[in-house]
């Protein structure tokens, strides 16, 4: 699993120690283990976990900024906050769940991991401190484009970056909501297209910009 996780990595461009690989595949281990007991992914076959959850949240070293604050919405059983944490000591990673088991499992990866940038927190994201200021605020899988603006914005400072990942109907999610008076206080900023490797499914990784 390792060797794969390398050779899918450095073919995208993306080096990464065998340390941080080895965290990363025991991240992965430890949540197909645990999903035997609680519900942390639908995802059950190693391979399918490997590229669908550990690689599409790794693939975006290629777009984000590297070190900073950034606060993972509704991040579930860690997905991209942990694998971001783990690679990116720089960066402090909040993750935020609702669910008191996912975050127990969380708080699990983060001490047998020992990820000092990682804060696993249970709570509903409205409930999230304004005055957090995060430089980066990330969703993935979580909801459309309106109601993500409207979590992040009293959380973001200004000119921080939301990170929007999308499955295959991110462009119509996109048109239907630009122009929308709901996009007040952000700015478009980016769109960056990418296939996983081996299904060649297709993501996207939309960036919008804090404006005031």
């Amino acid at each position: 699993m390792l060797k794969i996780l390398q050779d899918n990595l450095r073919d995208n461009g993306i080096d990464l120690s065998i340390g941080i690989l080895e965290k990363q595949v025991c991240f992965l281990q430890e949540m197909l283990r645990w999903n035997k007991r609680i519900n942390l992914t639908a995802i059950t076959d190693p391979a399918e976990a490997l590229e669908k959850h550990l690689i599409d949240s790794l693939l975006l070293l290629k777009f984000i900024e590297k070190k900073g604050r950034m606060l993972d919405m509704g991040s579930g059983g860690g997905l991209p906050g942990i694998p971001l944490a783990i690679a990116l000591a720089e960066m402090e990673v909040v993750s935020v769940d609702s669910v008191g088991k996912k975050i127990n499992f969380q708080k699990h990866v983060r001490r047998i991991l020992e990820l000092e940038n990682l804060l696993p927190v249970c709570s509903r994201l409205e409930k999230i401190n304004a005055a957090a200021d995060f430089d980066f605020v990330i969703a993935r899988a979580l909801s459309n484009f309106s109601d993500l603006l409207r979590w992040a914005k009293p959380v973001l400072r200004n000119n921080g970056l939301l990170y929007i990942m999308k499955g295959p109907e991110g462009p119509s999610e996109l048109d239907a909501f630009l122009g929308k008076e709901s996009a007040e206080g952000f700015a478009f900023k980016q769109q960056h297209n990418y296939f996983l490797p081996q299904s060649k499914a297709e993501r996207q990784l939309y960036v919008l910009q804090k404006s005031c």
